[in-house]
């Protein structure tokens, strides 16, 4: 992993889940990692794993949501490393809300979570990339940007949305040498949704172990700084997604 060696990397929503499994994939790959997520304890204790390793990171309270939480992210990583090189833009939650039951409340918390949050991480991530001429965002997506599920009215757009945020922030990066692509895993054996969501089947071969999706977010960020992996969807074979079932 000769490009990540040495990088600064912000990975939101780090404390569980891909967003830990991202974390530790890349202290392996020798980055340097700022770690945001709203559980400090877990977070404290994931510095303690990667530190472990050998390698370096920061961790810091932070709610997507809120821009002055966003900004003491990139802040504290700018303090302790000077710069940052990579966004894993992956806080996000899940939820099963069949439509006629949605409330205004829910809808709201899972668009301002999977894409306003979103937006204003990368927001932060442009205005410090744009004077280090080079910088990456991975965001991670989903298979419901692509092809929805039942009862999945507000994850779905806010997925939806991501996608098209993304192609917006490759154009707008392109001359700054900003690189923007996201990621759709399929089903990721993680605890996304905090119960809302159905439990994954937990058969052989039904679901993507958080370890394994990580190496492919890893790679799409280990590439020369003039290289984009634009969009990228990994699932298992069983899944009924391409085709019909």
């Amino acid at each position: 992993m000769a490009y990540v060696q040495g990088r600064v990397v912000v990975v939101t929503g780090a404390s569980a889940g891909l967003g830990r499994a991202v974390a530790i994939a890349f202290a392996e790959a020798g980055a340097r990692l700022v770690l945001g997520a709203r559980r400090k304890d877990r977070l404290d204790a994931l510095v303690a794993e990667i530190e472990g390793l050998g390698a370096a990171a920061v961790a810091v309270a932070c709610d997507v949501r809120d821009e002055g939480d966003v900004a003491a992210l990139f802040q504290a990583g700018m303090d302790r490393f000077g710069r940052i090189d990579v966004l894993i833009n992956n806080a996000g939650v899940a939820d099963h809300t069949p439509t006629d039951q949605l409330t205004a409340e829910r809808w709201r918390e899972v668009i301002d979570t999977n894409l306003t949050g979103a937006f204003f991480c990368a927001r932060e991530a442009f205005r410090i990339m744009r004077g280090q001429g080079a910088g990456r965002i991975i965001h991670i997506g989903s298979l419901s940007a692509i092809t929805p599920r039942p009862n999945t009215a507000a994850y779905a757009a806010s997925k939806f949305a991501l996608s098209g945020l993304n192609h917006s922030l490759a154009i707008d990066g392109r001359a700054h040498g900003i690189a923007s692509s996201i990621f759709h895993p399929g089903i990721v054996g993680t605890e996304l949704g905090g119960g809302s969501a159905p439990p994954a089947d937990p058969s052989p071969g039904r679901t993507i172990g958080a370890d394994v999706a990580a190496r492919a977010v890893l790679a799409m960020a280990d590439l020369p700084d003039h290289v984009n992996f634009v969009e990228g969807t990994m699932l298992p074979n069983t899944m009924p997604f391409l085709g019909r079932g």
